[in-house]
């Protein structure tokens, strides 16, 4: 699905919405996958097209939101990673990495901070490559399932 380099763009949110949906929450109204602060101007959404045939297949997404971790609401330089999501024929192929790696330089060129998500259990690994770290144990989200609070820090850029 993916041949050649990987190639991730900085997109705006109408373009990752539909995969978002489609593979993390397929059986949602539309409405779930338009997440609060997708249009602040210091988010980032980042996209992997597929590089051949219909070269306007997105095939990999992930947003990077300004959010405080919810163990420290007042913290001003939290980032939250969002909808990761990749097509399954390109799984394990180094898209999702490079999406989140898209997302992290964001926010070091932001001015850094901590950066957190809620994994979703089997994405932890890839997670933890990126040196993100668990906090807690496994909840669960209703209707989508089983997850991981995870974080990091991400320093300037400058």
């Amino acid at each position: 699905m993916i041949d050649g380099p990987i190639v991730v763009e900085l997109v705006n949110a109408q373009v990752v919405r539909p995969l978002r949906r489609a593979v993390l929450r397929p059986d949602q109204p539309p409405e779930d996958s338009v997440y609060p602060a997708d249009d602040d101007p210091r988010a980032a959404h980042a996209a992997v097209r597929r590089s051949e045939g219909r070269s306007d297949e997105v095939v990999a997404v992930g947003t990077v939101l300004p959010d405080a971790p919810p163990w420290d609401p007042t913290r001003a330089d939290g980032w939250r990673i969002r909808g990761m999501a990749t097509r399954h024929p390109a799984r394990r192929r180094g898209v999702g990495a490079a999406v989140l790696d898209a997302l992290l330089s964001h926010v070091a060129v932001q001015g850094g901070g901590v950066v957190w998500c809620n994994a979703r259990v089997p994405a932890q690994g890839l997670y933890a490559r990126a040196g993100f770290v668990t906090r807690g144990g496994v909840f669960d989200i209703a209707g989508i399932g089983p997850h991981v609070q995870m974080w990091r820090t991400i320093p300037s850029a400058s």
